[in-house]
């Protein structure tokens, strides 16, 4: 899956930025949210849209793994 053709507007009329989840329950999975999100900024936009489909339990699975190998090569 590519760039979006169409970017979402937060709530304060910003275009949305594309960032990727790291959490546990969506590893790797892209979403749209408000650029000043988690910046401090005195009232909070709490926009937010997934834009990839969520994972088959397989994907997770293996994306588990790869983290895993990746984190202990790190350390």
């Amino acid at each position: 899956m590519g760039m979006p053709e169409v970017i979402p507007v937060c709530y304060y009329g910003n275009l949305a930025k594309l960032n990727t989840s790291w959490f546990n329950d969506n590893p790797g999975r892209r979403f749209f949210g408000c650029k000043k999100f988690g910046s401090g900024f005195r009232k909070s936009c709490w926009f937010f849209s997934w834009f990839d489909p969520p994972l088959t339990p397989h994907s997770q699975i293996v994306l588990f793994g790869l983290l895993k190998k990746v984190r202990t090569l790190e350390n």
